[in-house]
């Protein structure tokens, strides 16, 4: 038997401009997204044999079919064209259907984790077939700051990005992608609004500065106050920037200044209204 354990990480979107509907209901998206330092436990253990399990402890995921790691390491096998035992052991830290990527991050996971024990696929390969997982697999391949582009499954890494810190402020329920994006369908039909390249947003990051943005904020927000208040409770810390990550409901700011961010965590991490957590950027997967 073989076994592997990767800290499998959130995301942030730092900015996320929905593009269009397309013809198969899916949307064109555009995404700076940055992986952050908030982890769950994703052990692997692969033998000869056949057949997927999945355990996990601390938040309560599905187990089967419905959950993306079981799913990736099902597309791992069919792909490889081979048959193997693949159990999984998911210790589950990132809040569930929170605009945080980490069910995509568990399966991705699973996909690089067998991969460095099976050697099978290049990272690029990798790529291509994890879009058949989930929109926001892909990016977490490569684990690193980059432009997401089309449902996801076009990503381009940043060179040179900073790594920032962030206070997050969650709810601490789920928010549904797809009626989300299905207020957007109702409110933009099919093509979103025009705005200034991505290069130049990128270049204001890199000084230090926030063109934070967000399509599917104000539709949230219609249906979940919650989110707004989060939102004012960051800005009333003289929080500058200030946004939603996803289709929310987490709500995040974001600093160059750790000293900062750590206080304004500190001010928020005893609520027990909601969940507050204290995160910096990363690049590349981290293992046990």
């Amino acid at each position: 038997m073989h076994s592997i354990t990767l800290l499998s990480p959130a995301k942030i979107n730092l900015t996320l401009e929905v593009i269009r509907k397309r013809q198969d209901g899916y949307h064109d998206i555009r995404s700076i997204v940055q992986p952050i330092n908030l982890f769950d436990e994703v052990r692997i253990e692969v033998e000869k044999g056949d057949g997927i399990t999945l355990e996990s402890t601390g938040i309560e995921i599905p187990r089967g079919k419905e959950n993306l790691a079981w799913r990736a390491a099902e597309v791992f096998l069919k792909e490889c064209g081979i048959s193997l035992k693949i159990r999984i052991f998911i210790k589950k830290r990132i809040p569930v259907g929170a605009g945080l990527g980490g069910g995509s991050g568990n399966a991705a996971a699973v996909l690089v984790g067998i991969n460095r024990i099976t050697n099978k696929f290049s990272e690029d390969d990798l790529i291509r077939f994890s879009s058949k997982i989930g929109a926001d697999v892909p990016l977490f391949i490569h684990c690193r700051s980059s432009i997401i582009e089309g449902i996801g499954d076009k990503v381009t890494l940043i060179s040179s990005f900073p790594l920032f810190y962030y206070v997050l402020l969650n709810p601490g329920f789920e928010v549904s992608t797809k009626r989300i994006y299905e207020l957007w369908d109702e409110a933009f039909k099919e093509e979103g609004l025009i705005r200034d390249g991505i290069e130049h947003k990128i270049s204001l990051f890199r000084r230090g500065e926030f063109p934070l943005i967000n399509d599917l904020e104000k539709l949230a927000i219609a249906i979940y106050p919650e989110i707004k208040n989060l939102r004012e409770k960051l800005i009333s810390m003289d929080v500058e920037a200030v946004s939603m990550t996803g289709s929310g409901p987490t709500v995040f700011g974001v600093f160059n200044d750790e000293k900062k961010a750590k206080m304004i965590y500190d001010y928020f991490r005893d609520s027990t209204k909601f969940k507050v957590f204290f995160a910096q950027g990363i690049s590349g997967w981290h293992r046990l």
